[in-house]
């Protein structure tokens, strides 16, 4: 697999278990988003998000989201 094609993959397969996390606020994405980024490039990510994270079959998107996350949602 390229890795435009993974990073697809992995943008999708995030924003999957976010929407699946979150889409039923609807005050999201304007109130809550899944993360907080610090002024220094540091990124929490919401406890639920890590749960999910932490799941067989989506620990490889751990890493990948706290790099990628933040471009996501600007």
């Amino acid at each position: 697999m390229s890795l435009s094609n993974l990073e697809s993959e992995n943008t999708i397969r995030l924003l999957d278990i976010i929407y699946g996390l979150y889409g039923d606020d609807k005050k999201y994405p304007n109130q809550k988003l899944p993360f907080l980024a610090g002024d220094d490039g540091s990124v929490l990510l919401d406890p639920d998000l890590i749960t999910e994270l932490n799941k067989d079959g989506n620990r490889d998107l751990l890493d990948w989201a706290h790099e990628n996350i933040v471009s996501l949602f600007e």
